[in-house]
């Protein structure tokens, strides 16, 4: 009996090690006092919900498919309201680092940890990405996805650029929004949601 609950300690504690972001005193996981996401990948051929491509199409820009761009969870992308298209937060930079850490079973350690900031050009929505994109911040609902983040950012990882290029499988990371780069505020004034905000 000793050696099970010994074996179940040590699982716990290196299920723990893996997420490096421990939820704070409102339950929200933080690093070093730095707010935490959780981050999965997609490839999406669509010009998504910021209207990053040809206004006469569903195509998306190029860069929109190669460049570090990422879907944030709903509550995010919208600071908390329902829109699906235009969200308040369409365009905005978040600087990314890895902790070292992932969610245990859903990733791995990242081999780098270099920060990289990343635009908004596309959503994570609730219904369909519940455990990761399921934090709504309204009143009676979660404030954190099933893994305990706040924020979650899928990232545009088309040409490989996140997984093969950064090394990231699903990495942990801490984040803090960020004035966009030159390049990255000029393919923004291409987007169909430019100037809504």
């Amino acid at each position: 009996m000793k050696t099970l609950v010994a074996i179940l300690a040590a699982l716990i504690a290196c299920a723990l090690a893996e997420q490096k972001c421990q939820p704070n005193s409102h339950g929200v996981r933080v690093y070093n006092g730095k707010k935490c996401a959780s981050t999965t990948r997609y490839n999406d051929g669509h010009r998504g919900s910021c209207g990053c491509g040809p206004s006469n199409s569903d195509t998306p820009f190029d860069w929109n498919m190669s460049k570090h761009v990422t879907a944030p969870n709903q509550m995010y992308y919208d600071n908390g309201g329902n829109s699906q298209w235009c969200g308040k937060n369409c365009g905005k930079c978040v600087k990314l680092t890895p902790t070292g850490g992932f969610v245990p079973g859903n990733g791995k350690a990242p081999k780098h940890r270099t920060p990289v900031v990343f635009m908004v050009t596309n959503s994570c929505p609730i219904n369909e990405n519940r455990v990761w994109c399921g934090q709504s911040g309204k009143p009676g609902t979660n404030k954190v996805n099933d893994h305990g983040y706040e924020a979650h950012f899928d990232l545009q990882n088309n040409k490989g650029q996140v997984l093969n290029g950064l090394g990231w499988d699903n990495a942990e990371v801490t984040w803090e929004e960020v004035s966009c780069p030159h390049d990255y505020a000029s393919l923004w004034n291409q987007c169909e949601c430019h100037g809504h905000h």
